[in-house]
């Protein structure tokens, strides 16, 4: 699988948060790659709207949510023209891999 990295530009911790602030923060990357590292694995499979991705994926929508664009960036992912209801029957963008 291939190995992704996210650029974070901002700092996640100041240097008066406490110890387990500067903790979580140091964690942020590795998650957010393995995150991203799921999605993109599923999005080559098949397209999906985030609900489907993060079915798919064991993911939450939210989690989900937040990385599609840092795919977009990346340009391993782009939104289709396409919409599908979600579970709330609001249209979602389908998202499939660039």
């Amino acid at each position: 699988m291939q190995q992704l990295t996210i650029d974070f530009a901002h700092r996640l911790a100041r240097s008066v948060d406490p110890a387990t602030s500067k903790k979580a923060a140091a964690r942020v990357k590795d998650f957010s790659s393995t995150f991203c590292a799921k999605i993109y694995e599923e999005l080559k499979k098949r397209d999906g709207t985030f609900e489907e991705l993060a079915a798919r994926t064991g993911l939450r929508p939210d989690q989900v949510w937040r990385r599609l664009p840092d795919l977009q960036k990346m340009g391993l992912a782009i939104p289709t023209n396409q919409e599908r209801a979600g579970q709330s029957g609001r249209a979602q963008r389908v998202w499939a891999v660039r």
